[in-house]
């Protein structure tokens, strides 16, 4: 029986917010009706947690599937509402952040490689916050989160989840940033899909 993993954040562990309706986890698993399903991820987990959730990741996993990096954006949004000298401090608070949160990326990927036959990175979707400006700003620390994720997948060989696609509509969420049960339903079926090898359109980068 295949097995698949799912670690991160609560794109991917989001029962308290779909409840009565299932969550990710639980509609991936009614797809996927043939493999085991594994639920390592946790609401409000940011990079920082991903290795404890690998301590206790099982053996004989043959897809592995990490969304993170959202709540690590969220803490530094605030990047592009403080007041600055220059944009050059700004520019560098930013450089500082994908620094950041690159170097505990490249830490946990490689691991997660050895672990699982195939890994699938997703990218962090573009919820729609409130607030005058916010989303736009949110979005700006997201797409430089993105674009770490998406050129660690390029030399890694990786499958890519576009969360920014498949999470497109405000109804694809609560709480302003939380997979509602519709956005649960999308995830779901686009992880069920990847696992099957029915992703649909793909994207080919030559490098080199």
């Amino acid at each position: 029986m295949p097995h698949l993993a799912l670690l991160g954040d609560a794109s991917l562990a989001n029962g308290r917010y779909t409840a009565p309706e299932p969550d990710t986890a639980t509609q991936v698993q009614q797809q996927l009706p043939d493999w085991t399903v594994t639920l390592l991820a946790a609401g409000g987990a940011t990079m920082a947690e991903i290795p404890a959730q690998l301590q206790r990741f099982p053996a004989g996993v043959d897809l592995a599937v990490l969304s993170v990096g959202g709540n690590d954006a969220l803490e530094h949004v605030g990047l592009l509402q403080q007041p600055s000298k220059s944009s050059s401090d700004t520019l560098d608070a930013l450089h500082r952040m994908v620094q950041e949160f690159s170097e505990k990326y490249d830490k946990v990927v490689p691991v997660l490689s050895r672990l699982a036959g195939r890994v699938l990175l997703c990218t962090i979707y573009e919820a729609p916050l409130v607030g005058e400006n916010t989303a736009s700003r949110a979005r700006v620390v997201l797409t430089l989160l993105n674009d770490y994720i998406l050129r660690t997948a390029a030399r890694g060989g990786m499958d890519v989840l576009d969360l920014r696609s498949i999470c497109s509509s405000k109804d694809d969420f609560v709480m302003q940033i939380e997979p509602s049960a519709k956005g649960a339903a999308k995830i779901a079926q686009a992880v069920a899909r990847a696992a099957t090898g029915q992703g649909g359109r793909r994207l080919s980068v030559i490098i080199g």
